[in-house]
């Protein structure tokens, strides 16, 4: 018998028995991280370049990206808390109790799938989708052995359910498109739930609601019931999940906290609640611990004045990776975001011990392999071609500003030139507020809690790029006066300068900034966001699917692919249309890690389970 006290080769179990791994024993899943990271930058490369008719990674840094995400966002920010009443209030007054699946039990076991920040490009979403869509899926554990699980009667969608930003087209053709050929492909069509992320916030839910919310619309074939960005299920033996719509880190609202206060008047006392919430705020509080707006008081709120119970499981994504951190009474704090977003580094912030007693378990993909992706910043241009011409503009003025002051006789050394820029920059107005503004963009755009740290960080990469720039304006006007012997002055001369300015700038800014952001990730742990979405990491995606027995226990499976498929082909068989993979470099999904909590009777849960390490454990809650 192996751990769960039920027989090898049933649903959710080990299928041998080998013996742990030894902890020296180095997994083959460690050795594939290395080589998956090495090849990393040249294949983003040539998949940048290859067409394809099926939607890519998001280009986080394209200049068309860079200014619509800044400009939704800002509308978010200032008017996402004031958005428009009659939305609101259409949703809040819709019908909605509880959704109760206690009768949706197969053999006595309820199977749930968990995914969050889905959508990013087609490769990581229909991978993890068709995983998902599968009716029965045998991974492999870390020790070797052969779990089999059950594809979810429901599948909760956790936030950010589609990228850059939401409209009406983007889900349709970002999120629906795969699920539904996934689904279409499995022939099996489970129920769905989703709550917002900040990224369906962006226009005020709208695109979202009409997605999720609409249970006549439906989603990619599977049935909907939901009418607000918020619901509770019932599951059978007790186990409850909560999800719950922060907006933009915001409160609750008060129709909400009726709505949830209602639904915990109803549950037993003996009820154990799985809560489901937008984003990571017990991560975002380790790593900026003096800002107010990532502090977890929101959810001790709900878990303390809404439904004045203990919360036995938290479940989140915002953050692209997986990370378990666990408490000695047995509750769980998971963040789920790998459905098919871009990678986010798993090493900094460093989060190995939270507030409250919770503890680092797992983390997926390991911080070892997320350190050494971080070294790709450094190729920063080959990854971003599209961003080139931003700095190639900032560079262009900031030679112009200052070579604006020079004389011909500044041109020959380079010292007399620096003095004429600095001299012009106190004299000209207009060139000192070109420097004021420059820097302060950078500072603004410096990640931290510290004001000193944003203030001498951001002036010292402000002055990197002010350096390059001025050394390459210098270089230009040297190139076309005394190589080429146009005069000074001339047009053609300030074209041709321009001309070598831009060029030049935009290869030395974008490496300027690929090499700030290796060193602000690797050396402070800062701009983990910034810094992995020029990565654009396809791989390392994952998602969660919980198993209740009959015995009323949860099993919390994690699920990993480390590397997706790159090319699909498309199969007709039985009447039904199946996309598959046709990529030999692609892996198989496996089991990252398993867990089993078994409620006991005075509180908490003993915990046993296998760590993503290969070995097993068991943990009983200390008395009392």
């Amino acid at each position: 018998m192996d751990p769960s006290g039920r027989g090898a080769g049933q649903a959710g179990l080990p299928t041998s028995q080998e013996p742990p791994a030894s902890p020296a024993a180095a997994p083959a899943a460690a050795i594939a991280d290395k080589a998956l990271a090495g090849l990393h930058a040249s294949r983003k490369l040539i998949e940048n370049l290859l067409p394809t008719s099926r939607a890519r990674m998001v280009g986080w840094y394209d200049p068309k990206v860079l200014a619509q995400t800044a400009w939704l966002m800002t509308l978010a920010n200032i008017f996402g808390r004031h958005s428009d009443s009659r939305l609101i209030e259409a949703l809040a007054s819709q019908p909605q109790r509880e959704f109760a699946l206690t009768s949706e039990a197969q053999d006595g076991e309820f199977w749930l799938d968990y995914v969050s920040d889905v959508a990013d490009g087609w490769n990581p979403t229909f991978a993890v989708a068709s995983a998902i869509a599968e009716e029965r899926l045998d991974v492999a554990a870390p020790n070797g052995e052969l779990v089999a699980t059950r594809g979810g009667q429901v599948l909760v969608f956790g936030g950010d359910e589609v990228y850059p930003y939401p409209s009406k087209a983007a889900y349709e053709t970002r999120t629906e498109a795969p699920y539904e050929a996934a689904f279409e492909g499995a022939g099996r069509r489970p129920q769905v739930f989703a709550i917002p992320g900040n990224h369906d916030w962006y226009d005020s839910l709208v695109a979202f609601s009409r997605t999720f919310c609409r249970p006549e619309r439906g989603f990619a074939g599977c049935r909907t019931q939901q009418t607000r960005s918020y619901f509770a299920l019932q599951l059978p033996h007790d186990w409850w999940l909560l999800a719950i719509d922060l907006q933009l880190g915001a409160d609750l609202d008060e129709p909400q906290v009726r709505y949830f206060r209602e639904v915990a008047a109803r549950m037993p006392p003996q009820a154990r609640v799985i809560l489901c919430v937008p984003d990571p705020q017990w991560i975002y509080e380790a790593g900026y611990p003096d800002h107010s707006s990532y502090s977890d008081g929101a959810l001790r709120y709900v878990q303390e004045r809404v439904l004045q119970r203990r919360v036995a499981v938290f479940l989140t994504g915002d953050l692209h990776f997986y990370k378990r951190h666990e408490r000695e009474d047995g509750v769980q704090k998971i963040v789920s975001g790998g459905g098919g977003a871009f990678l986010h580094p798993t090493h900094a912030p460093r989060t190995d011990r939270l507030p409250g007693g919770f503890v680092e378990r797992a983390s997926y993909p390991d911080p070892g392999t997320s350190r050494r992706l971080t070294w790709w910043n450094l190729v920063f241009p080959f990854l971003n071609p599209r961003y080139l011409p931003i700095p190639a503009v900032l560079y262009m003025m900031s030679a112009w500003f200052a070579s604006a002051t020079f004389t011909p006789a500044d041109v020959g050394s380079l010292r007399s030139a620096l003095n004429a820029a600095l001299e012009g920059a106190i004299r000209d107005p207009i060139n000192g507020l070109w420097l004021i503004l420059f820097v302060s963009a950078f500072v603004f755009f410096t990640d931290t809690h510290m004001r000193w740290y944003r203030v001498l960080g951001g002036i010292a990469h402000a002055l990197a790029h002010l350096a390059a720039a001025f050394f390459l304006g210098w270089l230009a006007l040297v190139a076309t006066t005394q190589w080429l012997g146009l005069p000074f002055g001339g047009i053609l001369q300030m074209l041709a300068s321009a001309a070598i300015t831009f060029f030049g700038g935009g290869i030395a800014g974008s490496v300027v900034l690929g090499l700030y952001l290796f060193v602000s990730l690797r050396v402070f742990g800062r701009h983990s966001n910034e810094a992995f979405s020029s990565l654009r990491i396809q791989d390392y995606k994952q998602w969660v699917r919980m198993r209740i027995d009959a015995a009323g226990e949860l099993t919390i499976f994690a699920l990993g692919i480390d590397r997706v498929p790159r090319r699909w082909s498309e199969h007709r068989s039985g009447g039904r249309s199946r996309v598959q993979a046709s990529d030999p470099a692609a892996t198989p999904a496996r089991l990252i890690e398993w867990l089993t909590l078994r409620p006991l009777a005075g509180g908490g849960f003993a915990v046993r389970g296998l760590d993503q390490h290969g070995r097993r454990y068991s943990r009983d809650p200390p008395p009392g």
